[in-house]
């Protein structure tokens, strides 16, 4: 009798602990894009780690299906992502990819980035302005995959891939700086930009019907409205 009465009461506290532990965290899943999903076929868990509590600041931990960690870091808001102070990823393997800091959802201090094996990719120099909501991004050194560095102190070559874009140029001073030459997969275009210290001044694209889209600014080229078929 006593030995079913601990058992009760055992099975009592673990059940117990069990429900505290579902108040404080929460669970949810996403698909490939980051978007919240009741599907069986996610791609992702995030655990939000202190959800119930009324808190600043919210730990939040993605995971690949593997177990593995994805990302980890803090946000401002428990149901919406908005990052703040150091976030770390990972790649599917485990290895780290990426640690950068931001604040109120916005990148601002380091960055650095390692390729899969682990040898360093780049280390960058991020800045904010809240009052005119305008970013910038200093490269200071970059390395190829085969670990050739051909971005000193902000002065060399650069290629970068984000999504399906890829692009290549001359950074002066940590800016882009002359024509980089790039392509669009997704959109099946190739494109030449014109930069001046950073800043996006002129451009032509090219897509897969020979049709050149002409552009003087980065919101031109994302409306693209100036259209020349070539002869």
């Amino acid at each position: 009798m006593k030995k079913c009465t601990y058992i009760l009461f055992f099975l009592l506290i673990s059940a117990s602990l069990s429900s505290q532990i579902n108040m404080v965290s929460k669970k949810i899943f996403l698909d490939s894009l980051n978007r919240e999903t009741t599907s069986p076929d996610f791609s992702y868990t995030r655990i939000i780690t202190n959800y119930s509590q009324k808190s600043a600041r919210y730990v939040v931990t993605d995971f690949y299906k593997n177990g593995r960690k994805k990302m980890t870091g803090a946000t401002l808001d428990r149901d919406i992502l908005k990052r703040d102070g150091e976030f770390i990823c990972y790649y599917k393997n485990g290895a780290k990819e990426s640690v950068i800091d931001y604040v109120n959802d916005q990148k601002s201090g380091k960055e650095i980035n390692w390729y899969e094996n682990q040898s360093k990719k780049s280390e960058k120099k991020n800045s904010w302005n809240p009052q005119t909501k305008k970013s910038q991004t200093l490269i200071l050194n970059y390395w190829t995959k085969d670990k050739e560095q051909t971005v000193t102190d902000g002065n060399g070559e650069y290629e970068e891939t984000d999504g399906f874009v890829t692009q290549k140029g001359e950074i002066k001073n940590g800016l882009k700086q002359g024509a980089w030459l790039g392509n669009d997969l997704v959109k099946n275009i190739s494109f030449v930009d014109n930069y001046e210290k950073g800043i996006l001044t002129s451009g032509v694209s090219i897509d897969k019907n020979n049709v050149k889209t002409s552009y003087s600014s980065l919101s031109e080229k994302q409306l693209g409205k100036k259209v020349v078929k070539l002869k």
